[in-house]
């Protein structure tokens, strides 16, 4: 069926045209709508449909008409993002800037994209400003900031306006190999993003795929924050008990036990108000969307209600539509 559909391509198509330009075109298009329409025959007619359109506009029209169909096309193709185990739960991924790879902390707690001062140097960089984030624990943490970054994971770029400048080594084990960066949930901020970490993969979703997994998930309750300067991102998750709900943060680089705040522990009752332990373990059940997630649990003062960990969220899978500020769990 292909074969024919190409035949009547170049029987219908102008002799003033380059056939070799022409097949070219059906070629690239059709790349790109691989990953996009499942069926080879239907996938050969819109590649000659496109054609046939395109070639009854002006000739000097047409390399730009395919320029932008190829960019619109490619963005919405699925994009799956592969992680590398680093140390225990925490996760790696390939991030290359101008073409060259580096290494990447992936960490949905993170909040900002970080670059480390050697990369910025290298990129000959300003490197200015003052900004503060905090752990969870209520450290501070400073950093600076660098301007215009462009960053590739596996297909898909992502243009930062702004990125922070930090070294992640420094609050790491000086035994673990180095890292250039983190990459939190802020690099996906205009996309539909699908995380399964018990299978080590991120999927960025097209319309149509984002579609099937509304299907099969629900709706959780969701707060989207942007920290103290307006441009970081984390999620926090609504985890309901005695008809309140509870903030809980969710942070993939939680690699110990889900954390409880040591005033939601008291209120659920799984600690006294005079224990002079800071931290204290616990056995709680959370409520997350329809399951009942049972964690090993520690409550110590923080800066949340609770904060979520790998183990946790590895359980489930979640897909976070950024633009529509929505989390769906399945």
């Amino acid at each position: 069926m292909e074969q024919f559909l190409f035949q009547d391509a170049y029987l219908i198509l102008n002799k003033n045209y380059d056939f070799l330009f022409i097949f070219n075109i059906i070629i690239l298009i059709q790349t790109v709508l691989y990953d996009i329409v499942m069926s080879p025959i239907l996938n050969s007619g819109l590649c000659l449909l496109v054609v046939l359109i395109l070639v009854h506009v002006h000739k000097k029209l047409m390399l730009t008409g395919l320029v932008f169909l190829v960019t619109t096309l490619a963005g919405l193709a699925q994009d799956t993002i592969h992680l590398r185990t680093y140390f225990r739960d925490l996760k790696t991924v390939d991030v290359f800037i101008k073409g060259k790879k580096y290494d990447f902390l992936f960490d949905a707690g993170g909040g900002e994209t970080y670059i480390s001062p050697d990369i910025a140097k290298l990129m000959n960089k300003k490197i200015y400003g003052s900004s503060t984030g905090f752990r969870m624990d209520g450290e501070m943490i400073k950093y600076q900031k660098s301007d215009s970054i462009s960053f590739r994971i596996s297909s898909t770029e992502v243009f930062h306006k702004t990125a922070g400048v930090w070294d992640i080594m420094s609050i790491l084990p000086k035994e673990l190999p180095k890292l250039d960066g983190v990459i939190s949930l802020k690099f996906f901020s205009n996309s539909i993003l699908t995380i399964d970490l018990s299978k080590n993969i991120l999927i960025i979703e097209n319309k149509a795929s984002s579609k099937e997994q509304f299907k099969t998930k629900s709706l959780l309750p969701s707060r989207f924050t942007n920290g103290l300067h307006g441009d970081e991102l984390t999620i926090l998750i609504g985890v309901p008990k005695y008809r309140s709900s509870y903030w809980f943060l969710f942070d993939t680089g939680n690699i110990g036990p889900v954390i409880l705040s040591t005033e939601s522990a008291v209120l659920w009752g799984l600690q006294s108000e005079t224990s002079d332990s800071a931290i204290v373990e616990t056995n709680a059940e959370f409520v997350i969307g329809k399951n009942i997630l049972k964690e090993n649990s520690y409550s110590k003062k923080i800066i949340y209600d609770g904060v979520l960990n790998f183990e946790a969220i590895s359980k489930y899978i979640f897909t976070i539509d950024f633009k529509k500020k929505e989390v769906w769990i399945n």
